[in-house]
């Protein structure tokens, strides 16, 4: 057994399931490429030779978060050989990967600017509120819904006698 492939079972039996699974894929994935190229998958890596596999999953085709996923495997596999001693620096420790934009549009939640004014705007007090909205029939025998409300305050007009307080 290599040194590499010793890097790589010593760095993969902290891990079990799904997590193990995927991250004895992308150092084959790391292997592989390294083969090709001509590299050991250990020895000798530099920064440039990481760099360089980011853009190699770039140019397949993978999306930047998948990329990132992609290279949480390749950083912690040689963040734990410089650990163990078998590598003298972490290579991957620096390497530039690339930046995730998150679409804020689809996201659940509060946006910035409602954060602030959410944040400012006054509240009632507990003691003096239900957390909730409480209601009250006049047939309590029919099982219904409770009406939605639109404030704490203001009832919602129905066919029925609920009223929301």
């Amino acid at each position: 057994m290599s040194r590499a492939q010793l890097a790589a079972v010593s760095f993969l039996a902290r891990y079990a399931g799904s997590t193990h699974s995927l991250y004895a894929f992308q150092l084959r994935e790391w292997f592989a490429w390294c083969e090709i190229s001509g590299l050991d998958p250990l020895l000798g890596i530099q920064r440039a030779h990481i760099e360089l596999y980011i853009r190699h999953l770039g140019e397949r085709g993978l999306m930047d978060s998948s990329i990132v996923t992609m290279m949480h495997a390749i950083r912690g596999y040689f963040r734990f050989a410089h650990i163990d001693g078998l590598i003298n620096a972490d290579p991957a420790v620096y390497a530039r990967l690339p930046k995730i934009h998150r679409d804020e549009s689809r996201t659940q939640g509060l946006d910035r600017l409602e954060l602030t004014v959410s944040s400012k705007s006054p509240r009632p007090s507990p003691s003096t509120t239900a957390p909730w909205p409480t209601c009250s029939a006049s047939t309590p025998s029919a099982p219904q819904k409770p009406p939605r409300c639109a404030s704490r305050t203001t009832p919602i007009p129905s066919a029925d006698t609920a009223s929301c307080t």
